[in-house]
C-alpha cells in the first residue's frame, strides 16, 4: 500500500481508491480469504497520515458468487467503505481465469455468452453498489487469440443492452479497466460496449488499472480517459462514504 501511494504522489495523482478483493465461496485454493479488516483500515489511516497530499479512499471489489450473495451483502453492511465495485469472476462456479476448465467443451460463442448472461444476472440482482467492474473478464484469460479474443458488444447485444440500460436507470458507473490493453488490445469492457453505453445515455465512469503489482500502478489510465472522452464519455466519479462527486473527464 505504501509503494502504491508513493507512486501515485510521484505521478501527480490527487485521489485514489483502494479496492481490496473479497471472493466468498471461491473454489480456488486460498482465494476465499478475506482481509483482516481492522488491520486493513488501520493501514489506510496510516497512509493518509503519511501522504496528506493524496486523498485515499477505502473501497472493495466484490467477487460476486450467487451462492454466497446474501451473506456478502450482510458483510458489506458492516464495513465503513467509501466505494463498492461489483465484479464477477465465477460463471456457473468456474473462474474464467482457469481457462482450460472454463473453455473446454464450449464454442467461443457459448463461452462468451454464458459469461455475458451471468454478468447480467449478477448486476441486476444487486442494488447497493457503485460501479460495475471489468465487463469482459472472460476475454482476459481466454484461450482465443487475436481478433477472436475480445468480448465485443455484438457477441451478446441483447444481454449487454439489458445490462447497460439497468446501470443507466440505477445510476451506476461503468468501470474502465486498463488491464485489457495488455491482454485483449482494448479496455475491459471493449470499446464497442463502452460506445453502446454512451449511445444509450450512460455518462458515469470509474477507471482502474487492476494494480496487482507495482508495474500496473496507474497504468494506461490517462490513455483510457482519452479514449472515453473521444467517444463522448462525460464524467469520472469519485466516492466518499458512498456519496458521489462527478468530474468532467
Amino acid at each position: 500500500m505504501e509503494d502504491l501511494c508513493a507512486a501515485m504522489v510521484a505521478k501527480g495523482v490527487q485521489e485514489i481508491c483502494l479496492t481490496e478483493h473479497i471472493e466468498p465461496g471461491h473454489p480456488g485454493k486460498g482465494v476465499d480469504i478475506p482481509p483482516v479488516w481492522d488491520v486493513w483500515f488501520q493501514e489506510i489511516r496510516d497512509m493518509r497520515e503519511k501522504f496528506p497530499m493524496l486523498t485515499i479512499r477505502s473501497g472493495i471489489e466484490i467477487g460476486d458468487n450467487p451462492l454466497c450473495r446474501e451473506e456478502t451483502k450482510r458483510l458489506l453492511d458492516t464495513l465503513p467503505l467509501d466505494f463498492r465495485l461489483l465484479s464477477l469472476h465465477l460463471v456457473n462456479g468456474v473462474d474464467c481465469y482457469d481457462n482450460e476448465k472454463y473453455f473446454t467443451g464450449k464454442s467461443r460463442a457459448q463461452a462468451y455468452r454464458e459469461y455475458a448472461e451471468a454478468k447480467v444476472e449478477s448486476v441486476t440482482d444487486w442494488t447497493d453498489f457503485d460501479s460495475v467492474a471489468h465487463i469482459g473478464y472472460v476475454a482476459k484469460f481466454s484461450v482465443y487469440t487475436g481478433q477472436d479474443r475480445p468480448l465485443r458488444y455484438e457477441d451478446a447485444p441483447d444481454a449487454f443492452d439489458t445490462l447497460l440500460r439497468f446501470m443507466i436507470e440505477k445510476g451506476k458507473c461503468l468501470e474502465i479497466n486498463t488491464s485489457g490493453y495488455g491482454t485483449t488490445g482494448d479496455t475491459l469492457p471493449h470499446s464497442s460496449i463502452v460506445r453502446r453505453y454512451i449511445e444509450l445515455g450512460g455518462e458515469l465512469f470509474t477507471f482502474g488499472s487492476d494494480s496487482h503489482d507495482v508495474g500496473r500502478d496507474y497504468a494506461d489510465i490517462e490513455r483510457a480517459k482519452d479514449a472515453v472522452r473521444a467517444m463522448g464519455g462525460k464524467y469520472q466519479a469519485a466516492f466518499c462514504q458512498r456519496e458521489r462527486t462527478l468530474y468532467r473527464i
